[in-house]
């Protein structure tokens, strides 16, 4: 059994039997795991174990390990409910593209950095969305790049289109593609200033063209909530 409690945050989770549950959860050491947690629904502090609340787990070294003992970590840090479907989005993002069981430190402090900042901002839901879905694309090698042909140039009064294979290039006429992005929208994008953006609604649709390229034949379920 392990003696060292893990941070942890719950990132999906599903019954088991009749008393029991399934957690997937998000760890800086070892990524997305799942853990048994035996008869945690007759549990009264089963409340506990809510998504976005960062925890400290005990479980057992096993195929599927035993959940043996959680507590907050911290103070009590659920997000604002109005934000809970982009939390959701979130989560399901990490469960359908997350290696199990690979060390990933960098997309927990992201995710951790998220819920700290969705707690706080006064900011709409579609620069959130838009930047964490740009900084998860980097954290697991789909950063969205640019088109070898602008050399690092970009020209604030122009048009931009998005290639899935090539990145952003440049476009004669803002018109002749479904989705095109000024320059100026565009570098803020490539500097992570989404708040500035002015089009966040064209960078969602680019966005999520790549996730669907991602993910196949599956499908995101939280885009019918979310859109």
């Amino acid at each position: 059994m392990r003696n060292n409690l893990i941070s942890s945050f719950i990132i999906h989770s599903r019954p088991y039997g009749e008393t029991s549950m399934i957690f997937d959860i998000l760890t800086k050491e070892k990524g997305l795991v799942s853990v048994l947690a035996k008869g945690i629904k007759q549990k009264k502090d089963l409340s506990i174990l809510q998504p976005s609340r960062e925890l400290l787990l005990n479980f057992t070294n096993a195929n599927l390990p035993i959940l043996t003992k959680y507590e907050i970590f911290g103070t009590d840090n659920l997000i604002n409910a109005k934000f809970l479907l982009e939390i959701l989005y979130f989560n399901e993002l990490i469960y359908k593209f997350t290696p199990r069981n690979e060390p990933c430190s960098s997309l927990y402090d992201l995710y951790k950095s998220y819920v700290e900042y969705i707690k706080n901002t006064e900011d709409s839901s579609d620069i959130i969305i838009v930047g964490f879905e740009v900084l998860f694309l980097r954290e697991i090698g789909y950063e969205i790049t640019l088109d070898h042909s602008l050399e690092g140039s970009i020209n604030p009064e122009k048009y931009y289109s998005y290639n899935y294979q090539a990145g952003f290039k440049e476009i004669e006429n803002n018109k002749s593609l479904d989705i095109s992005i000024t320059g100026v929208d565009l570098l803020n994008l490539i500097r992570h200033k989404f708040s500035l953006i002015s089009e966040l609604n064209k960078v969602r649709r680019i966005n999520k063209g790549i996730i669907n390229r991602l993910v196949g034949e599956k499908k995101i379920k939280s885009y019918d909530i979310l859109d």
